[in-house]
């Protein structure tokens, strides 16, 4: 490509130009600086294009300055000089993947898998492919941190009357759908990685690129890989199975491969091997708590919300105390260099917890003494334990003694409720109260008769039809219907009219790019609103179950995954939380045209994943993965504002938050396996009430409340699900 430097600088005054540093099939690279700034910078000049791709050029280009993601290089600017299109990038020192591909040991490229799928599942989740994944688009910076470059840029040159009729992409990497000129999606990418981590775990790509590109291709469309040499099978059986030759058979997400790979490479590399690669890496929790430990059965989810740090036990006494976990920061929203974090993930026999250059690890606590308490200490003690409690709820007064009373007695009901065969996500009480639902990562969603809460019973057979995990459930306020959100990228209905008998309601809700992690009905059940890691929630008229449609365009201002969904009670206003650490808060009064109501709530210092609303709609609350519960004041929905100071006591992400229907009791579920109460009589100077709820022996991913308040359900990671009597 030869290009007049003399256009170039007119078109960037701004910027000294300097030595060119690369060319390739898009275009030219050269070195520059801007001058005000004095940051050094990379400018692609990409191939000529059309006026009528101009607009559409300028649409991509901004969305791909706003991506923000520490594995993905920076584009500072994009300008158009006559039939010039200008991209000016972050400029990285440490080379390309290219260079460094021939003396890279297995630990290396399975780090680099990682950092190239969190990139992806970043740019996926707003909307953006790369569909051009090779080594010569890795790149490194002076640290060694990895980050991909070129994303969308096959988008802007594939728009240009030059390339318009062309096949974008690199044959040696192409999926089959690409050289078909198919409909493409994020399998796409993630075929193009499989073949990357083929190439530098073997040292030669699965298809021999020196063939004639036909039949290079014609291998691509019909020839099955051979397991690559010398890999080991649970890593080359992830690698097979992002080359399958169908879309659909690939793993759902880049995520779900991040965390299969994970799983794989743990029991077969060094241990903490990913502490030691000399790749620089950004990881999301999960991934790197599932690098550095062998899994244990059944898997964990690839998506979120994975297993809590597990706290290591010996195994020579019940008794032994459990060693804390350090706290961890999400490496998606702090980057922080890794380097070992702390022992977490499956129970091991071995109590140490090493040490961490990067991470404070609290010692172990003192193990108690056993004491011996004789006939006369135990009935003194009883005695002011009851005058205690008689003088603390008449102190309170007789407006919140009966909350507090009931919530401090919170017990057990009967047996955990048992059927699911892996995590369980999400439970839902229905308006009666006579039924719970529960949704699965087993792909199934089940009902419960608990008219009997000490007996509850199963409900027919498990609804099947989700193709992925199941996260989130809700009923319709007539208890007619119910809905569930899957990774399979859809909501689905069904009739519960005959809770024995459920059945399908029209065709899947489709309309998401990414997993649909939250459902919530308005309270005049005609509206169904979901969330997704696309990024944007979407609203839905339900009116007619049978053909439900899109109602106006999706919701978009959260920058990251959307994780939760709720109502106000009066129906107006909704309230979503995402991965960006934010709660908004949509005028829905419109629901073909909602808008957003105020700036986002901010507050939280890490991914915020659950929101709910008091009863009487004054009051907000939002769980997340900082270990705290917010509480915001948005009787003035326009101006909301926090309340009293965060609910701490937790001691590893909370997951979920919901009221009791008179809104005095606060229920928030954890990663450290236990549940939570909360006197929320008054919600300036909330307080907890009684000790944790303790019996699920894995993360507690959801709680809800009966209508009538008397009973809390929490579904948990252990596959069950336990009823707790509120007094």
């Amino acid at each position: 490509m030869i290009v007049n430097e003399a256009r170039i600088a007119a078109a960037l005054p701004g910027y000294d130009l300097g030595t060119t540093l690369g060319a390739g099939a898009f275009g030219l690279v050269l070195a520059g600086r801007h001058r005000q700034l004095n940051r050094p910078v990379a400018i692609k000049i990409l191939a000529a294009g059309t006026t009528g791709a101009a607009a559409g050029n300028r649409a991509e280009a901004q969305l791909l300055a706003a991506l923000d993601h520490p594995h993905v290089v920076r584009v500072y600017d994009y300008v158009e000089a006559d039939d010039l299109h200008l991209i000016v990038m972050e400029l990285l020192g440490g080379g390309t993947l290219t260079r460094r591909r021939t003396a890279l040991p297995p630990e290396d490229a399975c780090a680099v898998g990682l950092a190239v799928a969190a990139a992806l599942s970043y740019a996926h989740s707003h909307g953006v492919l790369h569909r051009d994944i090779k080594t010569d688009n890795i790149l490194f910076d002076t640290g060694g941190l990895l980050k991909v470059t070129d994303f969308g840029i096959a988008k802007i040159v594939e728009g240009s009357a030059a390339t318009a009729s062309a096949i974008i992409g690199t044959p040696k990497y192409m999926a089959p759908e690409q050289i078909t000129g198919g409909r493409l999606s994020p399998a796409t990418d993630l075929y193009a990685l499989g073949i990357l981590l083929y190439e530098l775990l073997t040292g030669t790509p699965p298809f021999d690129p020196t063939l004639p590109i036909r039949t290079l291709w014609q291998h691509h469309l019909d020839t099955t890989p051979a397991p690559p040499i010398g890999v080991p099978t649970p890593i080359a059986d992830v690698i097979l199975q992002t080359l399958a030759k169908n879309p659909a058979d690939r793993p759902p997400s880049a995520h779900a491969f991040a965390l299969d790979l994970a799983h794989a490479a743990a029991p077969t590399l060094s241990p903490h091997w990913i502490t030691r690669t000399t790749i620089g890496l950004r990881l999301d929790h999960d991934i790197h708590t599932a690098a550095d430990h062998p899994p244990t059965s059944p898997r964990i989810p690839a998506a979120l919300p994975p297993p809590a740090p597990s706290r290591t036990r010996t195994t020579t006494s019940p008794d032994t105390p459990r060693a804390p976990t350090p706290a961890t920061t999400d490496q998606h929203t702090h980057p922080t260099t890794i380097r070992d974090p702390g022992r977490s993930g499956p129970p091991t026999p071995t109590p140490e917890i090493p040490a961490s250059p990067d991470h404070t690890t609290p010692p172990p606590p003192r193990r108690r003494r056993r004491m011996r308490v004789t006939a006369v200490v135990l009935p003194v003690a009883a005695a002011l334990a009851v005058l205690l409690t008689v003088v603390i709820i008449t102190a309170r007064g007789p407006q919140s003694s009966a909350s507090a009373q009931s919530s401090a007695s919170a017990r057990p009901l009967g047996s955990p409720l048992t059927g699911h065969t892996n995590g369980v996500r999400s439970v839902a009480f229905a308006p009666d109260g006579h039924t719970l639902a529960s949704a699965s990562y087993d792909n199934t969603v089940r009902l419960w008769d608990v008219t009997d809460r000490t007996t509850p019973r199963p409900l027919g057979s498990p609804l099947t039809g989700h193709t992925g995990w199941v996260f989130s459930v809700a009923f319709a306020p007539d208890g007619r219907t119910l809905a569930g959100a899957s990774e399979d990228g859809t909501v689905r209905l069904w009739d519960v009219t005959d809770r024995t008998a459920p059945r399908p309601l029209g065709s899947p809700l489709s309309g998401h790019t990414g997993n649909v992690w939250s459902v919530a009905f308005a309270p005049d059940g005609r509206t169904l609103a979901s969330a997704s890691e696309d990024g944007t929630v979407r609203l839905w008229d339900v009116t007619d179950r049978t053909a439900p449609r899109p109602l106006g365009s999706p919701l978009s201002g959260h920058t990251g995954s959307v994780w939760s969904v709720a109502f106000a009670p009066d129906g107006r206003t909704l309230a979503s939380a995402s991965y960006d650490n934010t709660v908004r808060l949509w005028d829905v009064t419109d629901r073909t045209t909602p808008r957003p109501l105020s700036s986002p709530l901010t507050g939280h210092t890490d991914k915020v994943v659950s929101v709910a609303f008091t009863p009487d709609g004054h009051t907000l609350a939002s769980a997340s993965y900082d270990n705290t519960v917010r509480l915001w004041d948005v009787t003035d929905r326009t101006t909301p504002r926090p309340l009293g100071s965060p609910l701490t006591g937790h001691t590893d992400p909370v997951l979920s938050v919901a009221f009791t229907p008179d809104g005095h009791t606060l229920a928030s579920a954890s990663y450290d396996n236990t549940v939570r109460l909360w006197d929320m009589t008054d919600r300036t100077t909330p307080r907890p009430l009684g000790s944790p709820l303790t019996g699920h022996t894995d993360p507690v991913l959801s709680v809800a409340f009966t209508p009538d308040g008397h009973t809390l359900a929490s579904a948990s990671y252990d596959t069950t699900v336990r009823l707790w009597d509120m007094g």
